[in-house]
């Protein structure tokens, strides 16, 4: 395997990321992103993307400053007029340890009312042997027919609110896309997805409903997922997960170093709190 520098590696994790959001954005139907106002949009190498009407930081975001170019104040207040004329003001910065200037970027945040939050942890792996995981459940690849069923588990399992079945199935089936689901007899309880940009794959959307947690569903999913790319010629993958702490211990992030990831760093996130969602 290659061995990556810790650039590399950071701009791996960054913008496979970044790609994989924006697609899964772009494929939701025209009247979903009407309803939802779902947008996309570029400055520079930066990705920004929004869901303007539910107003949540978390699906408003600003991604890769100061990863392919140095950042500046000028790209900074660009990427947060796009947000803020969308009528976004719940919204965040995820800002790489890699960003440059490194000294500056948390300043300018903090002027412009953006404060630190509980990081995420980037992990990735390469294209060693995917790894054996028990599972009591059945895991199955999916096509689009299986989108609502998909969606529902991914709303519950991270409380999320209805409207946005239409924009969290939208991806099934499309092209680059990849759906699983593990079931309990005939009962979809457990759901993930990958999505493949040249040799890199991102997975996301690990989500087990909480009556069939601790059954080994989502080891089973990442390793399921991690066969299938590799036989589709993928020699990275990349995910993330809140941080594990004493404070706050996230079971996803130690399924993902069970199945071969390694953490590539803690990417903090700079938040901006407007009007409660």
């Amino acid at each position: 395997m290659t061995q990556l520098t810790p650039k590399e590696i950071a701009i791996l994790n960054e913008f496979c990321e970044a790609e994989a959001w924006a697609n899964y954005c772009l494929q939701a139907p025209a009247t979903c992103k009407d309803q939802l106002k779902v947008e996309v949009k570029q400055v520079g190498s930066i990705w920004v993307s929004m869901v303007s009407a539910l107003d949540w930081a978390f699906f408003n975001r600003i991604v890769g400053l100061g990863m392919k170019e140095d950042a500046t104040e000028s790209m900074l207040d660009d990427a947060i007029g796009i947000l803020q004329n969308a009528g976004c003001t719940n919204y965040m910065a995820q800002i790489c340890p890699q960003a440059q200037p490194a000294g500056q970027i948390p300043e300018w945040l903090s002027q412009r009312g953006l404060l630190k939050s509980r990081n995420w942890a980037k992990l990735y792996r390469g294209n060693e042997a995917a790894p054996v995981v028990s599972t009591s459940l059945r895991v199955e690849s999916i096509g689009e027919e299986f989108s609502d069923a998909f969606s529902e588990i991914v709303l519950k399992a991270f409380e999320m609110p209805d409207e946005l079945k239409c924009l969290i199935g939208a991806p099934i089936g499309k092209p680059g896309w990849s759906g699983y689901l593990a079931f309990d007899g005939k009962e979809p309880v457990s759901a993930a997805a990958m999505f493949i940009s040249g040799e890199t794959c991102w997975l996301g959307f690990g989500s087990t409903l909480e009556t069939h947690r601790n059954r080994g569903g989502q080891g089973a999913l990442f390793a399921r997922r991690i066969a299938d790319g590799l036989k589709l010629g993928c020699k990275w993958f990349v995910t993330e997960a809140a941080e594990d702490t004493p404070e706050s211990p996230n079971p996803s992030y130690h399924n993902m170093l069970r199945t071969g990831f390694k953490l590539a760093y803690q990417r903090p996130n700079y938040v901006h709190q407007g009007k409660p969602n």
